[in-house]
């Protein structure tokens, strides 16, 4: 028996032990692995934070085990198609599978956190119309907050409740509003948390503040829209330039499977190999800046 074999059988019985484990054991067992993994420090309370940015109704307990059954599953997945086309280079796809996974887990939690944070900041000028309408009917600045939060769509909604639960506890309203900025990574809420603040030390009419940050919202999103329709060809370009190599590699992997054998199985073949990749990584960084504009 090939050691190839012998490591890809291990890795079958591994990922079997794993999905097994998740599935026959009571659900408290891998739970209880999955939070002395995370522990009770600050790796763990971010992920609960980050699954909160994102939306994500589980716990950080719950997402690390549902990654691990993905990539179990995924290393399976890749020691079948080993298996079926044998080569040293087909034994790389199960572990590059399961990393992928991990890898691609996190991506779609950014992604979600940086899509929900997009919605919050189209969805503040009116937030904000509706906060100045309340104060000009003679409401109070929390009661028309708690008027978004009851009205707004998400992820507005939470983020404004989030912001009357923590004032109810005591901290400042100007405080509670920038936290929750720096949360958002939202400047136009930051410049509202400062309004906020400048009115309660010198007074003077809110209503109007917010309704000057409401127009300047609205024109810098029209800028952004603008810029984001010109720039979209250099953007498409770049995404298939990154994605075009990598393509290329798993279809002479799957059509040919001794092609690529070389690069993997001589030291000259390796070195170029791991030249590519760091020129690979160079290309990436250098197109996502040239195709990135800041404001």
């Amino acid at each position: 028996m090939s050691p190839l074999l012998i490591v890809g059988l291990v890795a079958v019985f591994a990922a079997l032990a794993i999905i097994a484990a998740v599935l026959l054991v009571p659900k408290a067992a891998p739970r209880t692995l999955a939070e002395r993994l995370l522990g009770e420090g600050a790796r763990r309370a971010d992920l609960e934070d980050r699954l909160e940015l994102a939306g994500i109704a589980t716990s950080a307990p719950s997402m690390v085990l549902r990654v691990v059954i993905a990539a179990a599953l995924a290393l399976l997945l890749g020691v079948g198609v080993a298996v079926l086309r044998p080569s040293a280079l087909a034994w790389i796809l199960p572990p590059a599978l399961a990393v992928f996974t991990v890898l691609g887990a996190r991506y779609l939690l950014e992604r979600r956190i940086s899509t929900r944070r997009a919605a919050f900041a189209l969805q503040l000028d009116d937030s904000l119309s509706l906060v100045a309408s309340g104060l000009r009917a003679g409401h109070s600045l929390p009661r028309a907050l708690d008027a978004v939060a009851q009205e707004a769509e998400s992820p507005t909604k939470e983020e404004f409740a989030r912001i009357l639960g923590q004032h109810r506890l005591g901290r400042d309203l100007g405080d509670a509003i920038a936290l929750s900025a720096d949360r958002m990574k939202s400047d136009d809420l930051a410049w509202v948390s400062q309004a906020v603040a400048i009115h309660r030390e010198v007074g003077g009419n809110l209503s109007e503040v917010l309704d000057h940050v409401g127009q300047t919202i609205r024109e810098r999103g029209q800028v952004t829209r603008q810029v984001a329709t010109l720039s979209a060809e250099g953007r498409l370009s770049a995404n298939i330039l990154i994605g075009l190599p990598i393509v290329i590699a798993v279809i002479l992997t799957f059509v040919s499977p001794g092609y690529l054998t070389v690069l993997f199985t001589t030291p000259l073949g390796l070195g170029l190999v791991a030249l590519s990749l760091v020129l690979f990584a160079v290309g990436i960084v250098w197109l996502r800046r040239t195709v990135r504009v800041d404001f």
